[in-house]
C-alpha cells in the first residue's frame, strides 16, 4: 500500500519528539570548533513520501551542516559521472570496523580506501569530482547537492567551513596518504576545499528528508521529477549505506532499524525506505560512534511503528510477498546461472580435511525454494556437502529461539569486523566477538545452547534443522567431525580467550556443538528449503509450521546481510543485495524475504572462504530476478 505523509504521520513524529526530547545522553561534536556552539536541545524530524509531500515535527526548519551526510550523494554523483567500475577502482565497498576518521583506512591488499562513507573514501571521491568536470567547482557541487533537496543550490555555513579548514589536520594527512597511494590525482588543497564545502553545506530536516526520498524513488526527485541518479547507481548507494553508513555502528543500525542510513557529526541522520519514503532527524548530541543519540533512537522506534525493517516477516498477501516467485522459463534461468558459475575463475578447494580436499573443484549444484514450496534444482543436486560456517546463522536462529536474541547479544555484538572468519580478534571496546557469524561469535552462540548433555544439545539442533527443511533430520558427517577435531587448535585458542573474557561457561561443550554443526551434511535442495523457511517469515512452506519467531527471523537475516561473508560482506551486499552466508566447503545460502531462498555449492573457494562459482551463480540470479533488498 502506498505510503502518504499525512497528519497522522505528523502526529507520530510529534509523539516521538515528546518521548525523546528528554533523552540527555551524548555530547555535541567539538573536534571542529565551530560545531561545539550547536544547541543540544535542537531536535527535528521529517518524513517525505514519494509524492514529495513532507511532514515535520519539532525543529524541522532549523538548519545544520551536512557533514558526512553529504558523502552518499557525492558518491552517487561520482558513479553517475565516471561509471560504477571506475569509481570502485579508487574506493571499495567494505565496512572497516573502525572510526570514520581513522588514518589507516587504505586497504593493505587493494591499496584503496575501504568504502566511500569513511573520510578517506569520501576524500577520494572529492578528488575525482574536483577535476575539470561538471560539478567539480564548489558552485557546481552545491547546485548538484541542491537538486536532491529541490533547491537551485545549497548555502554554505562559512564559519563552519573556515573552522573545518583550519582544524583538518587528520584529513590533510589522509589526503596526502591518498596521493602517496596514487588514489588522488588532484592537488590536496583543491580536493580538500571541495570536501570542506560539501560538509559545510546547510539543510533542514525537511530538505534532508526530500534528499532521502530521492534515493527511495530510485534517484528521481519526487518533488521536481528530475532523475538525478539512475536506479542502478541509486541501488549501489543504498547497498553501501546499508553496511557502511554509520561507521562502526552500521551493523547495529541495520540490525535495529533495517534501513540504509547515513549520519553526520553535526547531528543529522537520514534513512531510506526504498519505494516508500525518506526520513531525516536532527539532534546535535552524539554517541561515541559519532551518531546522533536522539536521531538513532527515533529511527529505531519509527521503524518498529511503521514496520519499515527490511527483514521483518511480511504478512501473507502483502505486496512484498510474491506467491509465484519464479518465472515460467525456469530451466533457462538456472542454465544462465550455471553458465555464470562455469565462467567464474579463481579459488581452490579447502584442504584442511580429507572430506573437503577430495572434492572436484568443477562440481556444482544449485537449488531454489520459494515461499510457496516450489523447488528447482540444477547441476549435481544429489551431492552432499558439510555446511561448515554456512551453518552459523541456522545455529544462531536455533539458540535465539531457545534463549532469546538479547541473551546472545549480551555476549556477542552485531557489527561486521572487516576481518577473516577465523580471526582471533574481539571488539576492542567490549572485548566481545564482533558478530555471531565469525568463528568466535558462533562458538559463543553454541555455548548458550540449552541442554545438560552433549547428545541432548545435538538432537535439539538437528531437530531444528529438520523443522526448517520440513523433512527428516540431517546427520553429522563423522569423518568431517573427526577432521574438525584434528584441525581445531585455532578454534580451541579462540574458546580459551572467550572463557577468559567470561563469554563462555563451558568451552568444551561449546566447541563440540560448534564442530558438530559445521559437520552437518546436506544437499542443496535441503539447504534451500531451510532458507525458504526464513524467507517465509519463519513458517516452513510445506508443513505450515512456525519454526522461527519473527524477531529471530529479523535478527538472523540482518546478521547474514551485514556479516555473512566476513571481510567481503560489503561486496556481497553491493553485488548480490541479499542476506547470505558462506561456508568453506563451498556452500552459500541466500534469502530473499517474502519470495525465495537460493542454495548453491561448488568447492572452489577464494581467500575469504567463499565459493567463487557459487557466488557467481547467486549474483547472476539476483540480478536477473531483481532480488536485491535495497535495489542493488
Amino acid at each position: 500500500m502506498k505510503f502518504q505523509a499525512n497528519p497522522e504521520v505528523q502526529a507520530l513524529l510529534e509523539e516521538l519528539r515528546g518521548e525523546l526530547q528528554g533523552l540527555e545522553r551524548g555530547a555535541v561534536a567539538d573536534y571542529i570548533p565551530e560545531l561545539a556552539h550547536a544547541d543540544p536541545q535542537l531536535f527535528g524530524l521529517a518524513i517525505c513520501d514519494l509524492d514529495g509531500q513532507v511532514v515535520g515535527a519539532g525543529d524541522a526548519d532549523a538548519v545544520f551542516t551536512l557533514q558526512s551526510v553529504s558523502k552518499p550523494f557525492q558518491y552517487g554523483l561520482a558513479m553517475a559521472q565516471f561509471g560504477i567500475e571506475s569509481v570502485h577502482e579508487r574506493v571499495g565497498v567494505e565496512p572497516t570496523g573502525g572510526a570514520f576518521d581513522a588514518i589507516v583506512q587504505v586497504d593493505e591488499h587493494e591499496r584503496r580506501p575501504h568504502n566511500p562513507m569513511v573520510n578517506a573514501g569520501a576524500i577520494a571521491i572529492s578528488g575525482l569530482l574536483a577535476g575539470e568536470h561538471v560539478g567539480g567547482s564548489v558552485d557546481g557541487m552545491l547546485a548538484r547537492l541542491g537538486a536532491f533537496a529541490g533547491e537551485a543550490s545549497l548555502p554554505v555555513d562559512v564559519p563552519v567551513y573556515l573552522s573545518e579548514r583550519a582544524s583538518a589536520h587528520r584529513n590533510r594527512a589522509i589526503a596526502h596518504l591518498l596521493r602517496y597511494f596514487s588514489i588522488l590525482d588532484q592537488p590536496v588543497e583543491q580536493t580538500l576545499d571541495l570536501y570542506f564545502h560539501q560538509c559545510s553545506a546547510l539543510v533542514s530536516v525537511r530538505q534532508l528528508a526530500l534528499m532521502a526520498a530521492t534515493l527511495a524513488a530510485g534517484g528521481r526527485n519526487p518533488r521536481t521529477g528530475e532523475q538525478l541518479l539512475s536506479p542502478e547507481v541509486t541501488g549501489q548507494v543504498l547497498a553501501v549505506l546499508s553496511t557502511c553508513g554509520l561507521y562502526d555502528a552500521s551493523g547495529r543500525f541495520l540490525f535495529d532499524v533495517g534501513l540504509p542510513g547515513k549520519s553526520g557529526v553535526s547531528g543529522g541522520l537520514f534513512a531510506v525506505a526504498p519505494g516508500r519514503m525518506g526520513i531525516a532527524v536532527f539532534s546535535p548530541p552524539l554517541d561515541e560512534d559519532g551518531n546522533s543519540v536522539r536521531a538513532a533512537e527515533a529511527l529505531r522506534r519509527l521503524s518498529r511503528r511503521l514496520a519499515l525493517h527490511a527483514f521483518d516477516p511480511a504478512p501473507a498477501g502483502s505486496a512484498r510477498r510474491l506467491s509465484k516467485a519464479w518465472p515460467a522459463a525456469t530451466q533457462d534461468v538456472l542454465e544462465r546461472a550455471r553458465q555464470a558459475a562455469a565462467s567464474a575463475s579463481g579459488g581452490r578447494v579447502a584442504d584442511y580435511a580429507p572430506a573437503l580436499a577430495q572434492a572436484d573443484p568443477a562440481d556444482f549444484a544449485l537449488a531454489v525454494c520459494t515461499v510457496d514450496g516450489e523447488e528447482f534444482v540444477s547441476g549435481n543436486s544429489a551431492r552432499r556437502f558439510t555446511l561448515q560456517a554456512a551453518a552459523s546463522p541456522l545455529g544462531y536462529a536455533h539458540v535465539a529461539r531457545e534463549v532469546g536474541v538479547d541473551a546472545i547479544h549480551e555476549r556477542c555484538g552485531v557489527e561486521p569486523s572487516g576481518n577473516p572468519f577465523h580471526a582471533i580478534l574481539f571488539d576492542p571496546r567490549t572485548q566481545r566477538p564482533f558478530n555471531p557469524l565469525g568463528n568466535a561469535g558462533a562458538i559463543v552462540v553454541t555455548g548458550l545452547a540449552p541442554g545438560s548433555e552433549g547428545s541432548t544439545r545435538l538432537r535439539s539442533l538437528l531437530g531444528f534443522l529438520a523443522d526448517l527443511a520440513g523433512g527428516p533430520a540431517p546427520a553429522v558427517d563423522a569423518s568431517m567431525l573427526a577432521a574438525e577435531h584434528a584441525a581445531g587448535e585455532r578454534n580451541r585458542a579462540i574458546a580459551a580467550l572467550l572463557r577468559g573474557e567470561g563469554w563462555l561457561d563451558d568451552p568444551e561443550a561449546a566447541l563440540e556443538l560448534y564442530m558438530q554443526q559445521c559437520s552437518v551434511a546436506v544437499d542443496v535442495a535441503c539447504l534451500a528449503r531451510m532458507g525458504a523457511t526464513l524467507a517465509n517469515g519463519g513458517v516452513q512452506p510445506t508443513t505450515g509450521r512456525t519454526v522461527v519467531p519473527p524477531d529471530v527471523v529479523r535478527a538472523t537475516l540482518s546478521l547474514m546481510y551485514t556479516c555473512g561473508h566476513h571481510e567481503e560482506s560489503g561486496r556481497v551486499a553491493a553485488e548480490v543485495g541479499l542476506p547470505a552466508k558462506s561456508g568453506i566447503s563451498g556452500a552459500i545460502l541466500a534469502v530473499c524475504p517474502g519470495r525465495l531462498a537460493i542454495a548453491a555449492w561448488s568447492p572452489a573457494v577464494n581467500a575469504h572462504g567463499t565459493s567463487v562459482p557459487a557466488l557467481a551463480a547467486l549474483t547472476a540470479l539476483s540480478h536477473e530476478l531483481h532480488l536485491g533488498t535495497f535495489g542493488a
